[in-house]
């Protein structure tokens, strides 16, 4: 179910109007199958970019993730994540926001979302953080790319239909926001 959901909530946002999308639909599909962050034989995809070619599983798949990344150079990364798990510390401070890149690119990209979003938005309202943790996809793309990230976190605790539109609209105004309108 949450790898169904997770290809639903990118590809349903629709395709940008120029320029190609890259979707991965569960970065870790064996953590996804077993709704945990990280299965007990892994280490932590989400504090292991940019990885490295000749290490475990882990590090392989953060390595071929960043290799996607150095082939197609989009204008925009867009990472989808859900804080609520008892085993996420800190979940409650990311629950409902967006992490930007250092970029200047991504705040005026989350700007824009945000103050299209939030007014209307049913729940508690997003927001934003700067600065994504060493070892993120976010921070290790935006660094060695200076492409703009936009990690987007919902909270676990809104039933998974609500998660799921949420993320869909949030890639859906992240495009329109990069391609200079509202979508």
């Amino acid at each position: 179910k949450p790898a169904r959901a997770s290809t639903r909530r990118t590809t349903a946002a629709g395709k940008p109007a120029r320029g190609k999308m890259i979707v991965i639909p569960v970065a870790n599909r064996l953590a996804a199958e077993s709704e945990v962050r990280t299965p007990y034989y892994m280490q932590d995809l989400n504090r292991s970019f940019p990885g490295k070619k000749t290490s475990n599983d882990t590090e392989r798949l953060a390595a071929s993730i960043m290799d996607l990344v150095a082939r197609y150079r989009p204008g925009i990364v867009v990472d989808l994540h859900e804080a609520g798990s008892a085993a996420d510390p800190g979940w409650s401070e990311v629950a409902n926001t967006l992490i930007l890149s250092e970029d200047g690119r991504a705040a005026e990209i989350a700007l824009a979302v945000l103050e299209a979003v939030n007014p209307v938005r049913v729940g508690k309202p997003f927001s934003f953080l700067s600065g994504a943790p060493a070892g993120s996809l976010n921070r290790e793309v935006s660094r060695r790319f200076k492409i703009p990230v936009i990690t987007v976190e919902t909270s676990r605790r809104d039933p998974l239909p609500h998660r799921v539109e949420t993320q869909v609209e949030m890639v859906r105004r992240i495009l329109g926001a990069l391609e200079g309108g509202s979508r």
